[in-house]
């Protein structure tokens, strides 16, 4: 085995997957050998790493900047002798990472499929603690039957209105997938992570009223809200169930401790459901069933997204909360938390 295959190796080994095929292509295809060396003998600042593995520190530093703007590490603080450097050992977010940049498509689609075939077979399986689930679920706001029961930061509309900077960019689930004919253009992120994003230059940002209209053209074609589950999200996701990380997991791979759904549940009034059917081809978890009545829905399936409620013609459904406000976890984990920093523009 070379000195670069050896890397890349540790590399796998620290994502989690020593043994896996697709995630060796990856890292192979992406990275030089010395590069890879880098990014073994990290966490560091580009003196201290000159220092380790010598070279110079200017070099170093110019390095591992460019490995930054190109997703393969992160920031975790800055030091005196400049930012600290990491490998990120969360391989969800580290493909992430990589696949918001659209620079990558040079690389053509056998590069993607690697990653595709990275989640289907192998990240998709990754044990899952339901304590700490990362994302969760947000409702429809219209048809909430108590709207001073939505809190601020389980609304698409107050989360975006209160955010300091507001970007968007490619969707790297259906980037991965391409299952879909969805919007793409439609991960939006906030505050500190919507710096991160046009830092790194993969996204571009937009105003309060054009998030607003990216999020509305996302619920008339089906797509579900996910954010941080957390009461200070830092990204909403749209999401299809045949592309997304975890709809994906759920619907397809039939797993559970996923997502947390909302703090609420979709509850049908038999006297005015017609029978229809629109709603069971908006729910994307097979939550709602047809009955002698009228449609249904199980609301141990249900996810609270509310895509159902937005198109009943009969306006039969409405979204009942289910869970106290503490169900959302205070200060819980953002999709970037502490990651946000980025290299000096020196």
């Amino acid at each position: 085995m070379c000195e670069k295959q050896i890397s890349i190796y540790k590399l796998a080994k620290h994502l989690g997957y020593p043994d896996s095929a697709s995630l060796k292509k990856i890292l192979d295809s992406i990275l030089t050998k010395d590069e890879a060396e880098w990014m073994v003998h990290l966490p560091d600042n580009p003196k201290h790493l000159a220092a380790k593995i010598g070279g110079d520190k200017a070099d170093l530093a110019i390095g591992l900047k460019n490995l930054f703007m190109r997703g393969l590490v992160l920031i975790s603080e800055q030091s005196i002798d400049g930012p600290i450097y990491i490998v990120d050992d969360n391989p969800g977010r580290f493909m992430d990472m990589v696949l918001f940049d659209p620079r990558y498509h040079e690389l053509g689609e056998a590069f993607v499929d690697l990653w595709r075939k990275f989640f289907n077979e192998e990240l998709v399986f990754a044990p899952r603690s339901s304590d700490e689930l990362p994302f969760r679920v947000i409702p429809v706001e219209e048809k909430i039957e108590v709207e001073r029961a939505i809190l601020p930061f389980e609304s698409v509309s107050q989360i975006i209105q209160n955010a300091t900077r507001i970007a968007v960019q490619n969707c790297p689930c259906r980037t991965r997938e391409r299952r879909c004919e969805s919007p793409l253009e439609t991960c939006i992120s906030l505050n500190e992570t919507a710096e991160y994003m046009l830092n790194r230059q993969i996204g571009r940002e937009i105003s309060v009223d054009k998030a607003m209209e990216i999020l509305k053209t996302c619920e008339e074609v089906g797509l579900v809200h996910e954010t941080d589950n957390t009461d200070h999200p830092t990204i909403i996701c749209n999401c299809c169930s045949c592309c997304c990380i975890f709809l994906r997991a759920i619907t397809f791979f039939q797993q559970e401790d996923v997502v947390s759904h909302s703090r609420f549940f979709a509850q049908i009034d038999q006297s005015k459901c017609k029978s229809c059917q629109t709603c069971i081809s908006r729910c994307k978890f097979s939550a709602i069933s047809m009955t002698s009545q009228g449609a249904a829905i199980n609301p141990m399936e249900c996810y609270g997204c509310g895509l159902c409620t937005s198109t009943c013609p009969e306006n039969a459904i409405k979204l009942i909360i289910r869970e106290a406000a503490d169900f959302i976890p205070h200060d819980g984990n953002q999709f970037m938390q502490g990651l946000t920093q980025t290299p000096s523009k020196k």
